[in-house]
């Protein structure tokens, strides 16, 4: 972590994941009602799953050129 490209990374680093890791506890993933590891990666997974699928959701429209943004509105030709 002295390197300064350490830095830079770590930096990118809590952008990315710390947003996920909050968004997860806001969730309620903070204290798990099963035991056991095979349940512990289960409901990991679900949360990883509905999570990817929220993004692709709100981000699907803007990656297809469905959406409403100025991107997706085809441009005017005479």
């Amino acid at each position: 972590m002295a390197a300064e490209e350490a830095q830079e990374i770590y930096k990118l680093r809590a952008s990315v994941a710390e947003c996920v890791n909050a968004q997860a506890c806001n969730r309620g993933l903070v204290l798990l009602p099963v035991r056991g590891r095979a349940k512990v990666k289960c409901i990991l997974l679900w949360f990883a799953l509905a999570y990817n699928f929220m993004r692709m959701v709100k981000l699907a429209p803007q990656l297809l050129g469905t959406g409403i943004s100025a991107s997706a509105i085809p441009a005017m030709t005479e």
